[in-house]
């Protein structure tokens, strides 16, 4: 596939802060704290530890693809039938990434202040926007994360030390009340965040330099800050028992912000960070599809991103419960996606180590 252009290290590690911040500000939070309770702070902090290992694998495999895109990579050195059996697991997990984020805007949106939108109205206006902005390429995704990005930032500091004065963190403590089984429960649900990591690989060849190892370690470092402050802002906040209750404790923190006594119900600021993330998240997940599925014409690739964002659609129209999603999230996707990514890594650390023989160097047809 030809690349429509290619972005800066800081747009990808600006893409990637906001694709993987909305997942581990809304979706993995109510998880972990269902999960973990009280101790899901420190399951965060245990999880970093094995992850920096799998960081550093990344990096292995993210040097040896050479900038050359992850589909012609495998194809090179494997045959089709391990290609199929590597690529397809990773497309399954990037329509989902884009599919539950979208269900839990939807959820979102419905809740807080549209309940009386068809919610196939949100998803159509949402994944419209995202279906575009693929059609555009990767260039015009990086050009709007940094401009999304920083507000972003400003107003999650703002939310943060706004509600200092309403948190008590001896919530925090004290620890292992019920044992460790909780905190491993939880680290769980982390790795299932820290897995997005993964992304890396998929992005590095729109990219104009090389991915170094400071680049995998400062995003894992990242990534546990946007999981890490929510969390421990809404235990301190409300305590373990009634955070865990909460369908979106990052969004039930915009309601305790005050100035003053005078200025309140500031929580409409979260919308912008909300869509922001989702906004991304969803139209990095579609060009990725594209790449690995090698749409080559701009017709077949608008065809494409057209039938991803329609379905997407269609499955959001289905007739099932919020508490079904969350059960589907906590049983099914996000250990599956942890077992998935960890096993698919590990597969491109063997085949990083073989080289692609005289017969394998020109690109795999299938």
């Amino acid at each position: 596939m030809k690349v429509d252009g290619k972005i800066g290290i800081g747009q990808a590690i600006m893409v990637m802060m906001l694709t993987i911040g909305i997942t581990n500000h809304v979706t993995v939070i109510p998880l972990l704290l269902s999960k973990a309770g009280r101790d899901a702070w420190l399951s965060v902090l245990l999880a970093g530890i094995p992850f920096s290992f799998w960081a550093y694998l990344l990096f292995v495999v993210n040097r040896s693809l050479d900038q050359q895109s992850l589909y012609e990579w495998i194809s090179q050195r494997s045959g089709k039938i391990v290609s199929n059996l590597l690529l397809v697991p990773i497309m399954i997990c990037l329509y989902l990434m884009a599919l539950t984020n979208l269900i839990d805007t939807q959820t979102w949106t419905t809740v807080n202040y549209l309940p009386r939108t068809p919610e196939w109205v949100t998803a159509l206006a949402l994944v419209g926007l995202c279906v575009l902005a693929s059609i555009g390429g990767m260039t015009s995704v990086g050009i709007t994360a940094g401009v999304l990005l920083p507000v972003v930032v400003l107003l999650g500091f703002f939310v943060a030390f706004g509600n200092i004065p309403k948190k008590d963190y001896s919530f925090l403590l004290p620890l292992f009340q019920n044992g460790f089984r909780p905190l491993l429960h939880g680290m769980l649900y982390v790795g299932g965040g820290f897995t997005e990591l993964f992304l890396l690989l998929l992005l590095q060849h729109h990219v104009r330099k090389p991915f170094r190892l400071v680049h995998f370690f400062v995003m894992l470092g990242i990534t546990l800050l946007l999981t890490l402050s929510p969390l421990t802002g809404a235990i301190a906040e409300f305590g373990p028992v009634e955070s865990a209750r909460q369908r979106f404790p990052a969004f039930e923190q915009w309601r305790l912000l005050t100035i003053g006594k005078d200025i309140e119900n500031m929580e409409f600021f979260s919308i912008f960070q909300w869509l922001s993330g989702a906004f991304i998240r969803i139209t990095l997940c579609l060009i990725l599809l594209g790449d690995l599925i090698t749409i080559r014409t701009r017709k077949q690739r608008k065809f494409m991103m057209l039938f991803f964002g329609g379905s997407m659609i269609a499955f959001t129209s289905l007739p099932y419960s919020d508490m079904q999603f969350v059960a589907f999230l906590s049983r099914v996707y996000y250990p599956l996606y942890f077992v998935t990514m960890i096993v698919v890594s590990l597969a491109l650390i063997l085949l990083s180590l073989r080289k692609p023989s005289r017969q394998e160097e020109a690109p795999y047809d299938p």
